[in-house]
């Protein structure tokens, strides 16, 4: 359990994915992966399918859904006093938007949002206070840090070292002003100096860490670094004295994980960390005896949360008795306690200062989404000021979408959401849980029935059972604790039961399948590895076997398995393998898919067709040629039944493979990231992190009328003008690149009248050609109509047809 109030590690480990490289792309763990792999589907020799490339416009949105997951900002906030001394609250905040809000304290209004990170859907993890620049400098998914004005003028502020990822972890300021951070994935600190822009890092603190994951400094200069992921530990060192580095062991500390936070008082560390058995401790290291002591109470401040004065003194924190929330001021010396008053809610900042002989205590307090700043006289005892704060709340990423049986309504979560989310497709109207229902950042969701959808979320491995009918949410069962799982990313049913597939958890590299009774919720089986060393990222169900499968990068900080990806059957009846296949030069296989009895899975690349009963290769689809390291279900597919054919999308590109016709399609390129289909074949896919939308997927030929105009242009590709009528065209677009530069002419025709128009053509050799259109789009292999003669005929098309 974590302490009352806390935060805790889901939203450190999900920012770790946002601010690592995020869901498509992250952070290598060994060298092969840092030299590049392989692009995918290159290494399987003799398969490959020649596909016609069948290009045309953009597929239409046929209907949008914008922002259709919003949620409050989870604020991690700093107060400041500007150059004209005002006291300001600036917020960290999570989401697509908003992602640096700052607030006037007397008044609660906000006077700025901005958006340094556009893109980002972690948002904001921290701020920090620049005085000689009046500027804040936030921390996000970036190695840069950006500085935010505040006007709102955003500029680029300072790199982490060399081969940094991110350096949204622990930020710190020194007495000189100089501002301190974490680098991930290279386990080092920067110090950057606002007065002469300069940066300086440290060494790798430690053999094995990855993260330097918090920063504290003492009134004596002194840097206090908490580390993840193997052996995490305290490093410290002097401002001025980087490369000197000294170690301060954790008692008790896990073998793999993180210390979560470091707060340096008068004389004392506040130090929390994850010990034995993923338990998060709560432990007081005193800095003159350089030993750990037990404070005299065996509570935990709320959210990590504490401050004093600059100067020393009383250290302030916030107590959760259970029903009330109290400010409680400890003895820096004795660490004894004393209750001040109580406060509304949860400190999402704390800030202390004195005035006029009394201490005074700024807390940002958050009750669900309602957030309230109160000033605590400590000389009496009370609560001196209360102003409701007008936080903006912030659009989510939306991932992990889930069609309804019905196809009325589409089922989503939120990158670092709390809950789950819907919007109905008719008429557009969205709906969120409670955020306290225990769902935090859905990785996958399988629709079982009308009252049921199985739920899988990040961190802890979570899964849960969801009625829509009545909004309530069941607990199922925690797999981190026991079975070391973090990310239920695979859903499928075989056998009478449902099966997720699970990633490993931080520091592991061995995912797990969990089987579960549809008609007993108590009733779940664990099933570690079924590839050892490898994440279970697909799943999809056929009678009694479940067809999986997998990636060699297991959970953040584990070492990347040499092995190459594999797919597999289990029959869950049975609880045996039946098969497994390596596909050599794989990094990462994904959505299994079963359409009319046959076997596909998809690449980054393209689309791998396998023999059912042995996982033997029967065909691959390339579709794309581009590499990525190894991460986390970078790629899709999903049946249309409509047209008979697979849509793939990769990084921001979905096309239309027709397995049949042996042709592909882009439709969509762009900011395009998760899809799923309805029942009737209604393709629905998240655009631009934040909006759903309905993409009309009808395969068409590639002329829609007889007033379009075409032309071959040198590089050898159709472009066709769409005729809007009225003698008016639209811009061309590149339909075809079949037709090569030898064209001299070219005309739309129905040649043979079945009302799907074709294209003449006359040759620079006097040949005139036919390219039959296809239904689907496209063009059949040309015919040649006439050996010679018609190189001069400019409107030759036109009068043959009229001959005819």
């Amino acid at each position: 359990m974590h302490p009352e109030g806390v935060v805790g590690r889901r939203t450190f480990l999900s920012l770790a994915v946002a601010f690592g490289a995020g869901v498509a792309i992250s952070a290598c763990s060994n060298a092969a992966a840092e030299n590049g792999p392989a692009n995918s589907l290159d290494p399987i020799d003799g398969t490959e399918v020649p596909l016609s490339v069948v290009a045309s416009e953009p597929a239409a949105v046929l209907r949008r859904y914008s922002n259709v997951f919003r949620s409050s900002p989870r604020p991690n906030g700093v107060f400041f006093r500007n150059k004209a001394g005002t006291l300001k609250l600036a917020a960290a905040c999570r989401g697509l938007e908003g992602q640096v809000q700052v607030v006037d304290a007397a008044t609660g209004k906000l006077e700025l949002s901005s958006t340094p990170f556009p893109g980002g859907g972690g948002g904001a993890g921290r701020v920090v206070y620049e005085p000689s620049a009046e500027a804040l400098v936030a921390f996000g998914p970036s190695a840069m840090a950006k500085s935010v004005s505040l006007s709102g003028l955003v500029t680029d502020c300072y790199s982490g070292a060399p081969g940094t990822r991110t350096v949204a972890f622990a930020p710190a300021v020194d007495s000189k002003g100089r501002i301190w951070s974490g680098n991930y994935p290279m386990g080092s600190a920067t110090r950057f100096d606002p007065s002469t822009r300069q940066t300086v890092n440290t060494p790798r603190v430690h053999a094995g860490a990855q993260y330097v994951r918090c920063l504290a400094i003492d009134n004596k200069d002194n840097v206090y670094a908490g580390t993840g992921v193997l052996n995490p530990r305290i490093v410290t060192w002097q401002t001025d004295s980087p490369s000197a580095l000294r170690e301060i062991s954790l008692p008790d500390a896990a073998a793999k994980g993180f210390v979560y936070s470091i707060a340096a008082h008068s004389g004392v560390l506040f130090v929390y960390y994850e010990g034995d058995g993923n338990k998060e401790l709560f432990r007081v290291y005193d800095l003159e005896s350089a030993t750990w002591k037990r404070p005299p109470w065996t509570w935990s401040p709320v959210m990590r949360a504490s401050a004093a004065l600059p100067s020393g003194g009383d250290i302030y924190v916030i107590r959760n008795t259970g029903a009330i929330f109290e400010l409680i001021r400890i003895d820096s010396r004795t660490l004894a306690e004393e209750a001040v008053c109580a406060v509304p809610g949860a400190p999402h900042a704390l800030h202390v200062e004195s005035s006029d002989g009394d201490t005074l205590v700024d807390v940002l307090c958050g009750v669900g989404n309602h957030h309230e700043y109160v000033r605590v006289s400590i000389g009496g005892n009370k609560v001196v000021q209360s102003v409701n704060v007008d936080l903006a709340d912030t659009p989510l990423k939306v991932q992990a979408l889930a069609a309804s049986a019905s196809g009325t309504t589409m089922y989503l979560g939120g990158y670092l959401g709390d809950g789950i989310g819907s919007v109905d497709l008719v008429s557009g109207e969205t709906w969120r849980s409670r955020d306290d229902t225990g769902i935090a950042q859905i990785e996958g969701m399988y629709p079982y029935d009308e009252s049921t959808i199985y739920v899988g979320s990040y961190t802890q491995g979570r899964l849960f059972r969801f009625n829509p009918r009545t909004a309530s949410v069941t607990e199922l069962i925690v797999l981190r604790d026991v079975h070391l799982q973090s990310r239920p990313f695979a859903w499928a049913q075989a056998g009478g039961k449902v099966v997720a597939g699970t990633v490993a958890e931080y520091g592991y590299n061995t995912g797990a399948l969990a089987v579960i009774n549809p008609s007993n919720n108590s009733d779940i089986t664990v099933i570690s590895g079924p590839i050892p060393g490898q994440s279970v990222l697909g799943l999809a169900g056929e009678g009694d076997v479940v067809y999986g499968t997998t990636g060699i990068k297991g959970g953040y900080g584990s070492v990347d398995d040499t092995k190459p990806a594999h797919v597999f059957a289990w029959n869950v009846r049975q609880n045996r393998l039946v098969w497994k296949k390596p596909l050599p030069g794989e990094v990462e296989i994904n959505s299994p898919l079963i359409v009319r009895g046959i076997l596909y899975v998809s690449t980054n690349n393209g689309v791998i067709r396998l023999n059912k009963a042995s996982g033997d290769v029967v065909f691959t689809y390339k579709l794309l040629d581009r590499s990525a390291v190894p991460g986390y279900k970078t790629s899709e597919i999903t049946y249309l039944p409509q047209s008979d054919s697979i849509v793939h999308i990769s990084g921001g590109t979905a096309t239309v493979l027709d397995m049949d016709a042996r042709t592909r399609k882009e439709i969509l390129r762009g900011h395009y990231t998760d899809m799923a289909t309805t029942g009737e074949g209604r393709l629905y896919v998240v655009e631009d992190g934040t909006n759903i939308v309905e993409i009309d997927a009808a395969q068409k030929s590639t002329i829609r009328s007889s007033a379009d105009l075409v032309s071959v242009r040198t590089d050898g590709w159709l472009y066709v003008s769409r005729s809007l009528g009225g003698g008016k065209y639209a811009e061309p677009v590149r339909a075809d690149p079949g037709f090569g530069p030898s064209v001299r002419s070219c005309q739309v025709v129905d040649w043979d009248g079945d009302g799907i128009f074709d294209v003449v053509t006359s040759h620079d050799d006097g040949t005139l050609q036919l390219y039959r259109g296809l239904r689907g789009g496209g063009f059949a292999v040309p015919e040649r109509l006439a050996a010679g003669g018609w190189r001069l005929r400019q409107r030759a098309a036109a009068f043959w047809r009229a001959q005819r």
